[in-house]
């Protein structure tokens, strides 16, 4: 495994435990809010912090998922040269 590519899997580990994280705290103000019938502004405001993490891990595991299909489509390479080369010719 290259340093790049170790990196890349560490980023990725930890962007699976921030989620998971940030999942089980927006589940635990979930609960919170159904006990007491609602949160506090307090709470409220934390529920929409731990929202916007989680938007952006989500990005950025989209982000991962996207450069790690685009290597993977870099081999199919010369496979659309050929292809291209068939579309001029006509």
């Amino acid at each position: 495994m290259t340093e790049r590519s170790a990196d890349k899997a560490l980023d990725a580990s930890g962007l699976e435990r921030s989620i998971n994280r940030l999942a089980v705290e927006r589940g635990a103000l979930f609960d919170k809010a159904g006990a007491t019938f609602g949160l506090s502004a307090v709470d409220q405001q934390r529920l929409s912090g731990i929202e916007r993490e989680l938007d952006e891990c989500f990005l950025a595991r989209r982000r991962l998922r996207a450069e790690r299909d685009a290597r993977r489509f870099d081999g199919d390479l010369p496979f659309r040269g050929r292809f291209a080369r068939r579309e001029a010719a006509s």
